[in-house]
C-alpha cells in the first residue's frame, strides 16, 4: 500500500511540468469507463520513469494510455454555451494532448456537431439548450489524427449540461472527505468508500436545489469522479473540478474564484458543503451558508489545529460545524443550528482527554519501572 501511494504522488507530481489550464467563462463553468475503481492499482514494471507513467495511466482511468473526458456545465437556457472535451496521452509522466483528432457531441443519438482536438487535446462546440433541464451528451472520438498518436477503440465520455435560469437554487458540494469517506490517495488508488447518510441526503437537497460538485481534484480526474458518483447513487450535477497546477498551490484561493464566478451568474446559490475550513470560508465569502464536516486525527495535535483552524473562519454566523449527514439535513431542512464554538470547544476537551491519558499511561508506567 505504501508503494501505491508513492508511485500514485510520484505519477501526479509529473503532471505539474504541463501545468494544464481550464479557462471557464460565464455562465458557462466548466463517465465511466475504464478500470474498475474499487479494485487496487497493479502497478506495472520497468525503470521509475515506466512505473509512475503506467501508474498515471490506471489511476486517471485511462483506456490503453489515452485518457478522454469531457467537461460538465452550467448554463442559461437559450444561450449557447460551450461544449468542451480534451483527448490526452498520459504514455508518459508528462501528458500531452492529441491534436488532430475528430470528437463528436451526441444528444439522443444525434450528432449535433463536431470539431478537431487543438494541440491541448481539446475540441468543443457550441450548443443552445431550448429549456430548462439536463442534458446529458455522450461525446465520442469519431476519427483519429492522421499522423501522430495511435489511438485505441475509447468509450464516450459523459457530459452533463445543466441549463437553469438565473434564479435557480444551488448547493454547492465538495467531494473527498465529504462525500468520500477516505483520502484523496485512497481516490487515486481504487477503494474509496461513500460518506454515511451523504447519498440520501444528497438526493433529498437535489429536489429543491441544483446540484454542483465543486473539488480541487485535478481535470484529468474528470472520469474517475464522474464514475464513482454515478455509481453509487448521487444525483446528477455538473462536475465541477481544478487544475493540474493549482492543486498543489491550495484548495482556498480555488474554491473562492470559481464560486464568485457560479454566484455572478446564479444568485442564489444557497448552500456549501465541505470538509476544510477553507471551503467553509470560500462559501461565507460568497454569501453562502456553509456546512462544514470536519476531517482530522483523533490526535491532541490534529485536534488543536482543528479547532484554530475552525476559529479562524471569518463570517461565522453563516458557518455551521457538523459531525455527519444527518446534522445537515437537520440543518438545511429542520433549520437547526450548529454553532462553531460548541464544536471548536468539544474538539479542544478532546485533545485535553487525550493528553491526560497518555499522562496517565506514563505515571503507571514509571511506577511499575520503580516497583521493578
Amino acid at each position: 500500500m505504501k508503494l501505491l501511494r508513492i508511485t500514485a504522488m510520484l505519477a501526479l507530481a509529473g503532471l505539474t511540468a504541463g501545468c494544464f489550464k481550464l479557462e471557464v467563462k460565464v455562465p458557462s463553468f466548466g463517465g465511466e469507463g475504464g478500470r474498475d475503481e474499487s479494485a487496487p492499482t497493479q502497478l506495472p514494471t520497468g525503470g521509475w520513469k515506466d512505473i509512475a507513467a503506467g501508474a498515471l495511466g490506471q489511476i486517471l482511468a485511462a483506456e490503453d494510455g489515452i485518457l478522454f473526458f469531457a467537461y460538465d456545465t452550467l448554463a442559461y437556457p437559450n444561450a449557447p454555451a460551450a461544449l468542451t472535451a480534451r483527448l490526452l496521452s498520459v504514455r508518459s509522466i508528462k501528458p500531452k494532448g492529441v491534436k488532430g483528432a475528430t470528437i463528436g457531441f451526441y444528444y439522443d443519438g444525434e450528432l449535433l456537431g463536431a470539431a478537431k482536438t487543438d494541440a491541448n487535446g481539446e475540441a468543443r462546440i457550441t450548443f443552445t439548450p431550448r429549456a430548462v433541464g439536463n442534458y446529458n451528451f455522450d461525446v465520442e472520438v469519431i476519427a483519429a489524427p492522421k499522423k501522430g498518436e495511435h489511438l485505441p477503440p475509447l468509450a464516450p465520455a459523459p457530459l452533463l449540461l445543466a441549463a437553469r435560469d438565473k434564479t435557480a437554487r444551488l448547493a454547492v458540494i465538495d467531494l473527498d472527505h465529504t462525500l468520500v469517506d477516505s483520502s484523496f490517495i485512497r481516490v487515486l488508488i481504487g477503494g474509496a468508500r461513500r460518506m454515511a447518510d451523504s447519498v440520501e441526503v444528497t438526493n433529498r437537497i437535489a429536489q429543491t436545489h441544483t446540484i454542483v460538485y465543486l473539488t480541487d481534484r485535478p481535470d484529468l480526474l474528470t472520469r474517475k469522479s464522474k464514475a464513482w458518483l454515478a455509481r453509487n447513487g448521487y444525483p446528477p450535477g455538473p462536475v465541477l473540478l481544478s487544475t493540474v497546477s493549482k492543486v498543489f498551490s491550495g484548495a482556498g484561493e480555488f474554491k473562492t474564484t470559481k464560486l464568485s464566478g457560479v454566484r455572478k451568474a446564479y444568485p442564489n446559490v444557497a448552500i456549501g458543503i465541505g470538509d476544510k475550513p477553507s471551503d467553509a470560508q470560500a462559501y461565507v465569502d460568497n454569501r453562502l451558508t456553509a456546512f462544514l464536516i470536519p476531517h482530522y486525527k483523533d490526535k491532541p495535535g490534529s485536534l488543536r489545529d482543528k479547532a484554530d483552524q475552525i476559529g479562524r473562519v471569518r463570517g461565522r454566523g453563516r458557518l455551521h460545524v457538523v459531525s455527519n449527514w444527518r446534522q445537515i439535513e437537520a440543518g438545511i431542512f429542520a433549520k437547526k443550528k450548529y454553532p462553531p464554538k460548541p464544536f471548536v470547544t468539544s474538539l479542544r476537551r478532546r485533545a485535553d482527554r487525550l493528553e491526560a491519558a497518555k499522562r496517565e499511561r506514563k505515571r503507571r508506567e514509571k511506577d511499575d519501572d520503580d516497583d521493578d
